[in-house]
């Protein structure tokens, strides 16, 4: 019996096409995704702060979920915003001190049931008057999100991008609160 060479090829196109309805494109993630929920008691200092983000990249929608500058930088400023780490979040050059982060690492899967991606940046927070460093720290973060959460893998990849970003702001908070600041 000869089986009809046209069944491989539906069968190939469809392995071809299945994950374009599964997947979907990539979204960018999103600032309020992002924002840290205070963690504890937190010391707030007096002074002014300036941000300022660099590092990251924009999404594209064939793609990964991206972290953008505008939009890691817009987190940070809310979640200092809501923990009262500083009096004020001033815009560059009207600040008591400048915090500087570099996006330096986004590793994500290409893949997969649970989605765990892995985010590093550095953070530099100096005075503005005489640019002293007053603490600097690389901070690895990391966020899994698990297939329940989501159906399409590029969502749950987003999460979990978000996840990382939150739990790095997270982290700078914590450390930062713990400053006795000039």
């Amino acid at each position: 019996m000869k089986i009809p060479t046209r069944i491989p090829t539906i069968a190939a196109a469809l392995l071809l096409v299945t994950p374009l309805f599964l997947g979907g494109c990539a979204t960018p993630t999103q600032s309020t995704a992002m924002v840290a929920t205070p963690v504890g008691t937190v010391n707030r200092h007096p002074q002014s702060l300036s941000i300022t983000v660099a590092g990251g990249s924009e999404t594209s929608a064939a793609g990964a979920s991206k972290i953008s500058d505008n939009d890691f930088a817009d987190a940070l400023r809310q979640s200092i915003t809501q923990s009262g780490l500083f009096a004020k979040v001033s815009p560059a050059g009207q600040s008591d001190y400048h915090l500087e982060v570099q996006i330096v690492r986004l590793d994500q899967p290409i893949m997969g049931f649970s989605m765990t991606v892995t985010l590093e940046a550095d953070w530099k927070l100096a005075r503005q008057g005489d640019h002293q460093i007053v603490w600097q720290k690389a901070i690895i973060s990391t966020f899994t999100a698990k297939t329940g959460e989501a159906f399409a893998g590029v969502t749950r990849l987003r999460l979990a991008t978000e996840g990382a970003a939150r739990a790095n702001i997270q982290d700078a908070i914590g450390q930062m609160s713990a400053l006795a600041l000039p």
